[in-house]
């Protein structure tokens, strides 16, 4: 689907000057959001009845409440299997600053 958005550069902080100091923010029409709630609806709808998606693949759900369940349950068999348990869990609160904005405007 073609879409056609309007983006706004909000400033963050730091100099003005320095378009990296700058958030972009892409601003749909309604009708396209409506169209995209309805494409996911029929989409997840389509992957939960031919149990495309597994368990483990939260991604595409509303709730974190069943990978959060899958990993204590994991923890909690291998501790008592006498085996070290180990995470990583990496912050990407900052993950869009983390794309060039060179890259993006020259698209």
């Amino acid at each position: 689907m073609i879409k056609i958005a309007k983006i706004r550069h909000l400033f963050k902080k730091g100099g003005k000057l320095d378009i990296q100091n700058y958030k972009h923010i892409t601003v749909l029409s309604v009708f396209c959001k409506i169209l995209e709630k309805i494409m996911c609806h029929r989409l997840l709808s389509f992957l939960k009845k031919f149990s495309i998606l597994a368990d483990e693949q939260n991604g595409f759900r509303k709730s974190t409440e069943t990978a959060c369940h899958t990993l204590i349950e994991n923890i909690q068999q291998a501790l008592d299997n006498n085996l070290h348990v180990a995470g990583i869990f990496p912050d990407l609160t900052k993950a869009c600053d983390a794309i060039n904005d060179y890259i993006l405007l020259k698209n």
